[in-house]
């Protein structure tokens, strides 16, 4: 079991962050991990992450709700064969998400001009 690290903040507080093994201190405070510390954050920051991937991808067209769905199924199939990678395909099943809701609003904003249309030939034939 993992043990708190035992450095003391300025504030008072003891750092919340578990203690590297061996050490009675986390990443942050064990000194001789400092340049370990300093590899992880310049590797994280790093633009390698958002290398282009080259993934041999079928394009797909969105129109429509039923397109959505089509692109949701293909996306689970590519996740499923391993075409796919995890992070992606949770990156375009949130986008997907997105895409549906927008056709959703314009399939609301149609029906509410399509109601004002109706209301103002009334107010009119009156």
């Amino acid at each position: 079991m993992s043990k708190q690290c035992e450095f003391i903040k300025q504030n008072g507080d003891r750092c919340g962050a578990y203690a590297v093994q061996s050490s009675q201190y986390c990443i942050n405070h064990e000194e001789s991990m400092k340049e370990t510390k300093q590899n992880a954050v310049a590797k994280g920051g790093s633009s390698d992450g958002y290398k282009t991937l080259n993934l041999n991808l079928e394009p797909f067209e969105i129109k429509n709700t039923s397109d959505v769905v089509i692109a949701v199924v293909q996306t689970i199939n590519e996740l499923r064969s391993g075409k796919l990678p995890p992070k992606l395909a949770n990156t375009v099943g949130y986008l997907l998400g997105i895409a549906i809701k927008a056709f959703e609003v314009s399939e609301i904003d149609k029906k509410i001009e399509a109601i004002d249309r109706v209301i103002l030939e009334r107010k009119v034939r009156k």
